[in-house]
C-alpha cells in the first residue's frame, strides 16, 4: 500500500511502514545505479572494511529464495554504507543453512587474509530486497538479474551438481518449456501478503494452448509435490522432465503436526543440505528452459533472476495477493 493510499484509508500515523517506503527508495537508486557496473572487490573501497551478516530476518535451516534475497538485501545494505558484505549466518551451527554449502564466498582466501576493520550489520533485512511484482517489471527484472550475476555464484560442488542434472536430463533437447507450480503450505495456508496461486488444472489449460502454437521437445516440472508431478505426466505423456529430489506430499499430507514444508526432514544423513541443493538445482534448471509458465513464488523469482533475461517467453500468473 502507498503513502496516499495510507492517508485515503486514514491508516495514520504509520511511522515504520512511511520510514521504510522512504528508506526503500535510496536503496532501490543504488542498486539500479551499480547493477551494470562490474562487481565491487574488497580491494575497490577507499577504506577497507569489511560487514559481517550474522543475522537473517528469520531463522534459516536449509536453502530457500526468502534466504538468499534476504542475504542479497543485506549485501546490497553493505555495499550502500561502502562496506564490504561477509555473510557470516549460522556460523558456528551445524547442520543448518551456510551460504557456502552452495555459494562461491563473497570474499575469497586471499582477501581473508589480509587484515581489515570488521563491523557487525545492525540489520535482519533491509527495505529494499526482490519482490513478488518485480518479475512483472522488466526495470527491475534486470537490476535483479545484474546483481545476482555479481554475487550469487555457486561452489564448484554445486556447480557440478547441477551440471550432471542438466546434461542427463536435457541432452538432445533444444527446447524445453519449464513449468513452476507450487502446493503444499502454500495452498494449504494461503499466507497473507504472498500471490494467490492458480490450480493446477489453470496452468495445465494455459500450457496446451501455448503449446499449440509453440513446439517443446520437452516439459521441465518444478514442483514439490508427487501429485502434481503425476497429474503433469497424465496430461502431458513422454513429455515430462524431473530433477532429483524428494516430494514433500509424500510426508506432508500424512502428518497433521506439521504445517510448513520447512518442518517437513526426511531420514538421511545431511538432509537440510540435500534438501537445499535439490530445490536450488531444480530451481536453476527451470532457468534454463526455453520459455517459463507457472505461479508467482519466490522460486519463480530465483528462475527469472537466474535465467539473466534469455527467456523467449514468459508468462507469470497474476491473481492477486492472499489477504
Amino acid at each position: 500500500m502507498k503513502l496516499k493510499e495510507l492517508y485515503k484509508n486514514k491508516i495514520y500515523p504509520n511511522f515504520y511502514f512511511a520510514k521504510q517506503y522512504f528508506e526503500r527508495i535510496r536503496y532501490y537508486h543504488f542498486a539500479k545505479k551499480s547493477c551494470d557496473k562490474k562487481k565491487v572487490e574488497l580491494s575497490d573501497l577507499k577504506k577497507i572494511e569489511v560487514m559481517e551478516i550474522q543475522e537473517g530476518e528469520f531463522e534459516y535451516e536449509y536453502f530457500n529464495f526468502c534466504y538468499l534475497h534476504n542475504m542479497l538485501s543485506l549485501i546490497i545494505y553493505s555495499l550502500y554504507h561502502n562496506k564490504y558484505p561477509e555473510i557470516c549466518v549460522n556460523r558456528g551451527r551445524e547442520n543448518v543453512i551456510q551460504w557456502e554449502w552452495y555459494f562461491e564466498p563473497l570474499i575469497d582466501r586471499k582477501q581473508s587474509s589480509i587484515k581489515v576493520k570488521k563491523t557487525i550489520c545492525n540489520k535482519k533485512t533491509n527495505s529494499f530486497l526482490p519482490g513478488f511484482k518485480d518479475i512483472y517489471n522488466p526495470k527491475d527484472v534486470h537490476i535483479w538479474c545484474q546483481w545476482y550475476k555479481k554475487y550469487i555464484c555457486l561452489n564448484v560442488k554445486t556447480r557440478e551438481y547441477v551440471e550432471k542434472e542438466y546434461q542427463e536430463l536435457f541432452a538432445n533437447k533444444k527446447r524445453v518449456l519449464g513449468i513452476i507450480c507450487r502446493g503444499t503450505d502454500y495452498l494449504a495456508l494461503k499466507p497473507a501478503g504472498h500471490p494467490v496461486q492458480p490450480s493446477i488444472q489453470e496452468i495445465i489449460e494455459f500450457c496446451k494452448k501455448h503449446m499449440k502454437h509453440n513446439k517443446y521437445d520437452a516439459i521441465y516440472l518444478a514442483t514439490e509435490e508427487r501429485q502434481i508431478r503425476d497429474l503433469f505426466v497424465k496430461e502431458f505423456p513422454g513429455k515430462i522432465l524431473e530433477n532429483k529430489r524428494k516430494y514433500y506430499d509424500d510426508i506432508y499430507y500424512k502428518d497433521s503436526s506439521i504445517s510448513y514444508i520447512k518442518d517437513v526432514h526426511f531420514d538421511r544423513e545431511n538432509d537440510n543440505y540435500l534438501s537445499g541443493l535439490e530445490y536450488l538445482s531444480s530451481i536453476i534448471l527451470l532457468s534454463r528452459c526455453t520459455s517459463l509458465i507457472g505461479g508467482n513464488c519466490g522460486g519463480t523469482l530465483g528462475a527469472i533472476f537466474f535465467n539473466n533475461e534469455k527467456y523467449e517467453f514468459t508468462h507469470v500468473f497474476d491473481l492477486g495477493l492472499y489477504s
